[in-house]
């Protein structure tokens, strides 16, 4: 006896070593798609802040393929997938050696194949690693099954198999399906759904319910059957489900916020499902406001625009709309607008004044003056060429007058505004401050609507900036104060003041409609206008203008792109009140005027021209070779002599030209008092 027990022993030792020496071979000759299963090529989704499908991509290999978790599939369709396809899942080690034996004895004994045995497990091998049908690749699957269950969860195994099984054409796991098919989500389907989906990894193409429903309802119905012989569903269920209509078809994934979701696939290139921050309604409004403001400014030759929403306490990005029109060839409609480099204008204009409410340089209150001044041979004039004389900086940043401003940045410096639009993250400075000069407070640079309203954001938040924030699993908590409370709030109180409004129509009670602040911006040549509005809990950002360019008299700041911040936030506002600002405990300094008012008499000065400059005489026209006297006094009149000689008496605000001579000259002003001052110019 214990000789047949010891032989018995050997045996079966002979023979799993054998099996196991088999085994190792098998592996050896045949490695174990690693790289198969651990770098599977999803499709990439987007979606909204509440989980709505915004819009998806296919993969590298144009397959719909998404990721799932077992807790995202209705139980359901686990058990209708277990049932056809592997009843015994959870008891075998991933091959199940029963079905097996009763796979040969069924195709023997019929003369053909009407049985593989193969198991889920077998299954996912299959997919992940494409082999010609042979029994040497079935050991192979089988031997690669054995070792996926080893290193493998049955659960992992699960959701690996409800991720790439294929389901007809292109579409590969129940995400995609259950999407394409039926519109829900894997838990929101039906028993007889689930039923219908479990059936078609057998024969995905023959089976598909949206072009062959018998045959799918003919294969729900064994599904059915298998489930109720397996005590996963009751007789009654099996009842109701049998009977149901086959209601399948091919439908497209969402194609919402096309440039917004563009830039999130871009953006965030490994991640195969993005939740983002945007809201659908508040996206699905701007979408329309934007709209319906180009369509009124077509006739007027322009084209597109952009608007940027975003949630000031979050840094959240609420509605991203690059275009008027994304499918607009003509129009250039597939460029970002939110991205393009534009012209911004005066938009840069409050932050000059924060920085010098911040530094005491002045204040609200403090007397600028408006008029003419040159730097160096530069010389600004206000959008109407028109002087005011002096004007308090808070009247000056309310009408966005330039000679203040550049007056302003020239106290201030106009590195402090360059570096402070940096940390702001405008990354478009991409020339030396000294290349922007004094001009930069009037937008001679570029920038992005999207960086530009979120630099308001910071001013929003009194002086606090972060990072725009757009998906909500990667939420950056960086923050930083680059703004003084005090001075930001002096910026928000003054930009507030919405009688402005007033001139294109819109007359507004901050008892119905929200309090906000806001700044236009009209660039060079009529080619841009811009909006930034906000208030304690959202930025707007608007641009309208032309991608190609082209300017258009229409292109005002406060005319093109105000109404659609406006419509917005009132918009925002329907169900709810809005907050303001509390006025902060601690307030900048108060500062000494820059100017002074002229109770009495002042020498006269100079403005134009720069003593020392050199002035060039050209081809093109006599006009064009004109020089302008400029000159400021106490005094109503002012008198002008050339080289010794008498020129001209003009009042005080009166401009005056000089034709051009070639030579060395010496240019008088002088008063009525007799006080005088002399500049020496070259012409050549």
């Amino acid at each position: 006896m214990r000789k047949i027990i010891r032989s018995v022993l050997i045996l079966f030792s002979a023979t799993a070593a054998l099996a196991l020496i088999s085994y190792a071979v098998i592996l050896y000759a045949f490695p174990f798609p690693y790289e198969e299963l651990t770098n599977i090529k999803y499709s990439k989704s987007i979606y909204d802040k509440d989980h709505n499908i915004l819009r998806a991509f296919t993969n590298n290999k144009d397959q719909w393929l998404m990721p799932i978790s077992l807790d995202e599939i209705n139980p359901n369709l686990i058990n209708a997938t277990l049932a056809i396809e592997d009843k015994r899942f959870f008891d075998h080690p991933g091959v199940d050696i029963g079905a097996v034996l009763r796979a040969i004895e069924l195709n023997i004994s019929n003369k053909r194949v009407i049985s593989g045995a193969s198991t889920i497990t077998m299954q996912a091998i299959r997919i992940l690693k494409r082999r010609e049908r042979s029994m040497k690749n079935k050991i192979v699957e089988a031997a690669h099954a054995i070792y996926l269950d080893l290193i493998y969860t049955k659960e992992e195994i699960l959701e690996l198999y409800f991720e790439i099984a294929p389901y007809g054409g292109n579409i590969h796991g129940v995400k995609a399906a259950s999407m394409r098919y039926f519109k829900k989500h894997p838990k929101d389907l039906s028993l007889s759904e689930c039923a219908l989906l479990a059936g078609l990894p057998q024969s995905p193409s023959r089976l598909r319910p949206d072009r062959y429903p018998l045959r799918a309802k003919q294969r729900r119905g064994m599904v059915l059957s298998s489930m109720l012989k397996n005590n996963f569903i009751t007789k009654a269920q099996y009842n109701v489900a049998k009977d149901d209509p086959i209601v399948a078809g091919n439908h497209k994934f969402p194609f919402k916020a096309a440039h917004f979701t563009r830039f999130m696939k871009n953006k965030f290139k490994k991640e195969p499902e993005i939740i983002t921050t945007l809201d659908s309604n508040m996206q699905h409004f701007a979408e329309a406001i934007l709209r319906d403001k180009v369509s009124n400014l077509k006739p007027y030759g322009v084209t597109n625009g952009a608007v940027v929403v975003i949630e000031n306490k979050t840094g959240a990005i609420r509605a991203m709309v690059g275009s008027a029109d994304f499918f607009s060839n003509s129009d250039s409609g597939q460029i970002n607008g939110t991205l393009s480099r534009r012209c911004p204008g005066s938009t840069l204009k409050p932050f000059t004044y924060a920085i010098a409410f911040a530094k005491g340089i002045c204040s609200p209150d403090t007397l600028l003056e408006d008029s003419p001044v040159q730097y160096n041979g530069y010389m600004p004039l206000d959008y109407d060429k028109e002087y005011r004389g002096q004007v308090t900086a808070k009247d000056a940043l309310i009408d966005s007058l330039n000679i203040p401003a550049v007056e302003v940045l020239d106290k201030v410096g106009y590195n402090n505004l360059y570096y402070l639009l940096e940390r702001l993250g405008i990354s478009t400075l991409n020339k030396s401050p000294e290349y922007y000069g004094l001009s930069l407070t009037l937008g001679s640079c570029e920038a992005r609507l999207i960086e530009l309203a979120n630099a308001y954001a910071c001013l929003a938040r009194l002086g606090v900036y972060r990072p725009i924030q757009y998906n909500q699993h990667k939420t950056n908590n960086i923050k930083r104060r680059v703004i003084s409370q005090g001075a930001a709030y002096q910026v928000a109180d003054i930009l507030s003041d919405t009688s402005r409004l007033e001139t294109i129509g819109i007359y507004r009670d901050e008892k119905l409609y929200p309090k906000i602040a806001f700044k236009t911006g009209t660039s060079y040549d009529h080619k841009d206008a811009w909006t930034i509005a906000y208030n304690p809990e959202y930025t707007i950002g608007i641009w309208i203008g032309n991608f190609s360019g082209r300017s258009s008299k229409a292109l005002v700041g406060i005319e093109a792109a105000t109404p659609v911040a406006v419509r917005i936030f009132d918009w925002l506002y329907t169900n709810k009140t809005s907050n303001w600002y509390s006025k902060p405990t601690i307030m900048p300094k108060p500062s000494l005027p820059l100017q002074a008012k002229q109770d009495s008499h002042t020498d006269p000065k100079i403005i134009s021209p720069a003593s020392g400059c050199e002035y060039f005489i050209t081809n093109i026209g006599k006009q064009a070779q004109q020089l302008p006297f400029i000159g400021t006094s106490g005094s109503e009149q002012l008198y002008w002599f050339v080289d010794g000689k008498f020129y001209s008496k003009v009042n005080h605000a009166q401009k005056l030209f000089w034709p051009m001579e070639k030579g060395l000259h010496e240019i008088t002003c002088s008063d009525i008092f007799g006080q005088s001052s002399t500049v020496h110019v070259v012409v050549r």
